[in-house]
């Protein structure tokens, strides 16, 4: 398959398929999966405008990914508050949030202009992910023998974007090395593992969906 076709079609395309189980399981939903449907009907949205700016409106889309950046993290954080059910903890999520924001805003006025890539604060999101994705794993080694964790819709979930953020996090890292300096052949198998990675967890959240109910 011809990877810009991967990327640029097949891809995107695959998201339609969690938003689809999502909103036709959606009365079987708890409040972790909706959070999931609201994260995945966010990115499409981003995603597609996003393409549309830059491949028919011949703009630099990178503001978009700064803004969806930021966007993501707080959907992250307020999946992760539902599904570790830390109520008492209301004060860390908060900080996280607001920290991250205030970051982004810096690195954009400062640093990494918002029409470059944001490597900087990609990187952040995806190592604040993962602690929060190796904290659900966590949790779920010490729950009892008899708790069925497979069989739990979370358990894709999370599995969904620790996958995705472990293997993003090195290509966040040096992204804009990549972006400068490799040759398109190379820059294109670099960012079509990207987007491999994305359409995983697409089919995770997929699994998750399905296995939702009452």
């Amino acid at each position: 398959m011809d990877a810009k076709f991967f990327m640029q079609f097949t891809v995107p395309i695959s998201i339609l398929l969690p938003i689809f189980l999502g909103l036709v399981k959606y009365r079987t939903l708890r409040q972790p999966a909706k959070i999931i449907l609201l994260y995945v009907i966010v990115s499409a949205l981003a995603n597609g405008f996003s393409i549309i700016i830059s491949k028919y409106g011949h703009m630099n889309n990178m503001p978009v990914v700064h803004v969806y950046t930021v966007v993501e993290v707080l959907i992250i954080m307020t999946y992760y508050k539902a599904v570790l059910e830390h109520r008492k903890k209301n004060s860390l999520y908060l900080s996280i949030a607001i920290i991250f924001t205030v970051v982004s805003i810096v690195n954009a006025l400062f640093f990494q202009s918002i029409y470059l890539y944001n490597s900087y604060t990609r990187s952040l999101e995806a190592i604040i992910c993962l602690l929060f994705a190796i904290n659900y794993f966590a949790k779920a080694a010490s729950a009892p023998s008899t708790h069925k964790v497979l069989k739990e819709a979370d358990f894709y979930f999370n599995a969904g974007f620790f996958l995705y953020f472990s293997g993003a996090l090195m290509l966040f890292i040096f992204s804009n090395f990549v972006i400068q300096n490799l040759k398109s052949p190379d820059y294109l198998i670099i960012w079509a593992i990207h987007a491999g990675l994305v359409l995983l967890m697409y089919l995770l959240f997929s699994i998750g969906f399905l296995l939702c109910k009452k």
